[in-house]
């Protein structure tokens, strides 16, 4: 039986949406193919947990674990880390090093999608459509009129690294845009401030499975709230996720199409989500997202649930295609 380490927690905000992710991987393990094991990494910190809560260190040498008296070792791991370190590339160099198989795009193309501003060059040069933005240094000095210059008002700041929408604003006049970015400073060293596209937000979920790319149905975020904030997306009454998205064939064709191509270019493994905002006529990239949530109500599951796969296929493919990569 193939021993699956679920890593989950890491170091930023978003540690109790993994810890939920991760119990949903381990309850959708084939329980004939695979024997999974929650691994929860905070700082130096790296544990087993076991079933009856008891927790065993892991040996970071060779990410093994001494059971019973005996050396164990993972044939493949299940990185459902948000943020650092699961996200942002660290982890993936790491398992690199030691050989061992991991479920998330590699170290290189996971650093360049977690940091937003160097990801929107690459996804411009591309020829894919990217809000007007201004990447912001807290060592470097502001200047407030040449950001309202670039991006006008309203706009969105947000930290350039990071996820689940949190220490992210919505400007809407001049006297807010410092406090925003003073906001954003305190979740990252780096900062995005993009200029505001109105539309709608279309999301889409896809794998590259041996020979096969499939693509879930399309999701339309529609929030309560002025925009999609961390309350939002994790609190139900405040957030609508239709699935297929109500867009026209062509749109879906379009959003589809330009997430495939962008999975490809950016050289995207696993499964991963594409959001995109569309206003009827144009739309702009927003975020790769490499590391998708997946809780039981997160998106991808849903997606992949529309699509026609168990929630045990969804987690069995994934696997798979780490260990064939």
């Amino acid at each position: 039986m193939m021993k699956v380490a679920v890593v989950c927690g890491g170091n930023s905000g978003e540690k109790v949406i993994s810890l939920k992710s991760s119990q949903f991987v381990i309850d959708s393990l084939d329980a004939k193919k695979y024997q999974g094991f929650q691994i929860l990494i905070e700082g130096s910190i790296w544990t087993y947990i076991s079933n009856d809560g008891s927790e065993i260190p892991i040996d970071k040498n060779d990410f093994s674990l001494d059971l019973n008296g005996e050396k164990l070792k993972f044939d493949v791991v299940f990185n459902i880390i948000h943020g650092d370190p699961g996200e942002n590339g660290k982890l993936q160099a790491y398992f690199e090093m030691l050989g061992i198989p991991n479920t998330s795009s590699d170290s290189t193309v996971s650093a360049l999608t977690f940091n937003k501003a160097y990801c929107n060059h690459i996804v411009r040069d591309k020829g894919v459509n990217v809000a007007a933005s201004i990447h912001l240094f807290k060592s470097n000095a502001l200047d407030e009129q040449a950001i309202l210059d670039r991006v006008g008002i309203p706009c969105f700041v947000k930290p350039n690294s990071g996820g689940s929408s949190i220490g992210m604003s919505k400007v809407n006049n001049p006297e807010d845009l410092l406090p925003a970015i003073e906001k954003a400073f305190a979740e990252d060293e780096e900062v995005l401030v993009e200029e505001f596209f109105q539309g709608r937000e279309l999301t889409c979920g896809l794998i590259q499975t041996g020979d096969e790319m499939v693509v879930f149905p399309l999701c339309e975020i529609v929030s309560k709230k002025e925009f999609f904030d961390y309350e939002a997306k994790y609190n139900d009454d405040l957030v609508e996720e239709i699935i297929p998205a109500l867009v026209s064939d062509s749109v879906a064709e379009v959003i589809k199409a330009n997430s495939v191509f962008l999975y490809k270019s950016l050289h995207l493994s696993g499964v991963a989500r594409v959001d995109f905002i569309f206003n009827g006529d144009d739309y702009i990239f927003l975020e790769a997202n490499t590391i998708p949530g997946l809780s039981a109500q997160s998106i991808v599951p849903n997606m992949a649930r529309a699509y026609g796969w168990s929630d045990e296929e969804l987690i069995d493919r994934i696997i798979i295609e780490a260990l064939n990569a």
